[in-house]
């Protein structure tokens, strides 16, 4: 009997807990939601005090600190909101960016290739994140691996087939693969749906 009391009590204490961790997390929320990041950790912190496990609140917490430039910080609370929600797919495709920013184009390749594993996983379990499908054509250009950045833009245009961006990258691409003329192609398309980065690229090689 003494032993079923315990664990009643034991039970309550949590329930009360995780009621006051989701009231801080909603404040947080709404606090997000008004840019208001600095206030918004605050309120996350919070939450996830009460609450270790609350993936959520760590997740957002993440892109407070992503906002507010915190790059590193950002990357842990990204690592254990996904310890806790492994299918969480935004918080692949963020720790990525954060890694990226953090390397500051002085990484090692393996350093590189952890940021494409998340960008991986991120489409792995969506594949429809456009996002992760430009950034981890970027990583793979700044790699030099050139066919496989065209890859990744060729399915962003296929997503997003009105954007110019998703045409003047992987124009850029073809260029550095070396087939000048579908990147020509690709060049045009993009001025075509209003994306002007493309016109000095075509005035140079398109001729």
């Amino acid at each position: 009997m003494k032993h079923l009391l315990i664990a009643i009590i034991l039970l309550i204490g949590f329930n009360l807990n995780s009621q006051t961790a989701d009231a801080a997390f909603k404040k947080g929320i709404a606090k997000y939601d008004a840019k208001d990041y600095k206030g918004a950790t605050a309120d996350f912190t919070k939450a996830i005090t009460l609450n270790p496990k609350h993936a959520d609140a760590l997740n957002y917490r993440a892109h407070c600190k992503q906002h507010l430039q915190e790059y590193k910080a950002a990357v842990d609370d990204y690592s254990k909101a996904i310890k806790l929600k492994p299918t969480l797919a935004e918080a692949y495709t963020n720790r990525a960016r954060c890694k990226y920013i953090s390397l500051d184009y002085a990484g090692t390749p393996d350093d590189y290739k952890a940021v494409i594993a998340d960008y991986n996983k991120a489409i792995e379990l969506n594949p429809r994140d456009t996002i992760a499908r430009l950034n981890r054509g970027t990583t793979k250009e700044y790699l030099k691996d050139y066919l496989g950045a065209v890859h990744d833009f060729t399915k962003l245009c296929e997503l997003t087939p009105n954007n110019g961006e998703a045409y003047y990258y992987k124009a850029n691409a073809e260029d550095k693969a070396g087939s000048k003329e579908a990147a020509c192609a690709d060049w045009n398309k993009a001025i075509e749906l209003g994306e002007t980065r493309a016109q000095p690229f075509i005035a140079k090689n398109c001729n």
